[in-house]
């Protein structure tokens, strides 16, 4: 956003409904941070899918809302390291595979009818994911790259579980970054955003 001078950072955030309600809506804010995002969520009593960011930890905390993780984010951090371990990349990318493989028969499926697809398909798959994952984690030393992947997914199992416990929880948040590429888009054609009127005049018309 342009400033007296210089520019300056600003945000836009984008909210995936799901079948219930189907509306992607965009939020401006002059910074990343929580109040927000906070503010804007402050009546949802559902999950909240995105990824790792800190400062969700606050806009959950105290609201009715269950955080849950997303799985594409969790197997770029390995893919990303795949050249420091490339036997346990190959592995965790297979593992991975069928887990999204179930989400594509699913697709079509209720809510309950894809959660207790879920629980029959995914669990098995990601019990055996973790003892894996546990393995690795003492065979690699702490400063390895492999090891800050195999972390982040361990940190972060809980929230990656959410879907097997929630059939209308995605198993990733691809669908909104795929609605961000519309601000990325404006954002090479237009640059910046002359004050705050024009991001949310950006974000009524995006």
């Amino acid at each position: 956003m342009l400033s007296p001078g210089k520019t300056k950072r600003a945000r836009m955030w984008v909210y995936v409904g799901d079948s219930d309600h189907p509306y992607n809506v965009f939020d401006f804010t002059l910074d990343r941070g929580r109040d927000g995002p906070k503010q804007f969520l402050k009546d949802l009593h559902a999950g909240l899918l995105a990824d790792a960011y800190g400062g969700y930890d606050g806009v959950v905390a105290g609201n009715a809302i269950t955080r849950a993780g997303c799985w594409s984010h969790a197997r770029r951090k390995v893919v990303d390291a795949e050249k420091t371990a490339p036997e346990i990349a190959r592995e965790v990318v297979a593992l991975l595979r069928p887990l999204f493989a179930i989400e594509n028969q699913a697709r079509e499926a209720s809510a309950s009818e894809r959660l207790e697809i879920r629980q029959k398909q995914s669990v098995p798959v990601l019990a055996e994911l973790r003892q894996k994952l546990l393995v690795w984690k003492e065979q690699l030393i702490p400063q390895h790259p492999m090891a800050d992947a195999v972390n982040y997914i361990l940190n972060h199992w809980t929230e990656l579980n959410v879907f097997c416990s929630d059939g209308a929880v995605p198993i990733d948040n691809n669908a909104s970054e795929r609605e961000m590429k519309r601000v990325v888009l404006n954002r090479k054609n237009s640059l910046f955003v002359g004050n705050p009127r024009g991001g949310r005049t950006f974000r009524n018309s995006g």
